[in-house]
């Protein structure tokens, strides 16, 4: 099964211009703080490559509805979502710097595939002004990305049961690998939750991928939070 089928700044491109402008600047004015503050300018706007490597971060909805009373009222939980995409991050990067205040523009037909991923317009925009001062793109390539790289990876049928199951987490790793070609357990990271002091309510899972789509060994190398025997949390 396929995530979509289980759910419901940019850099600028006239860089050598600017270096030109900043050049003949620096000459004519002759004043070392403005070249500085040129060259401040140069060094930020060349801050933010475009990532080679990204993780996408996917929410089991049941779970998180069940433990998580601030979600209770979202429309994952109350439409019945299995999973939810919670973005798609720079591999590696402190995303604490990623902000931007550019608009999410998109098409009719993107806004419905979209929903299908994140059903919220208000968490589409928190993430995208999040991470789109780090992307390298602008919002509408960035949600084609999440999308895609979504689309591609197949969801073992355990982790969406329509009933809550108990089952081992090897099983369910190894589910993913023999699905998913290319992916290994330094490509996928399972994290578990719980109430109670009990922590094995598997609630995300996190896939990393090149900038090609194809799977990747997370540059930030985490340990499962869950352990050897994980709850699933089944469909409503």
């Amino acid at each position: 099964m396929y995530v979509m089928n289980a759910m419901q700044c940019h850099i600028s491109q006239n860089k050598q211009l600017l270096n030109a402008f900043s050049l003949q600047w620096c000459v004519w004015l002759r004043l070392s703080g403005a070249c500085l503050f040129i060259a401040i300018a140069l060094i930020t706007s060349n801050a933010h490559a475009a990532p080679k490597n990204y993780v996408l971060h996917i929410e089991l909805s049941p779970a998180v509805c069940k433990i998580d009373p601030l979600q209770k009222r979202t429309r994952q939980c109350l439409e019945g979502y299995s999973l939810t995409v919670l973005g798609l991050f720079p591999d590696g990067v402190d995303t604490s710097r990623c902000e931007t205040s550019s608009a999410v523009n998109l098409s009719p037909i993107q806004k419905r595939v979209l929903m299908r991923l994140i059903p919220d317009e208000a968490s589409q925009a928190r993430l995208w002004r999040s991470v789109g001062g780090c992307v390298s793109m602008n919002a509408s390539q960035y949600f084609r990305k999440v999308v895609a790289f979504a689309e591609q990876l197949k969801i073992p049928s355990e982790v969406t049961s329509p009933t809550t199951i108990r089952v081992s987490r090897s099983k369910v790793e190894n589910q993913f690998y023999q699905l998913n070609s290319g992916l290994s357990s330094s490509s996928l990271k399972m994290g578990c939750r719980g109430e109670g002091g009990v922590s094995n309510l598997l609630t995300d899972v996190k896939v990393c991928y090149r900038s090609n789509g194809k799977y990747q060994a997370c540059q930030i190398q985490q340990r499962s939070t869950c352990p050897s025997q994980v709850l699933i949390k089944g469909s409503y």
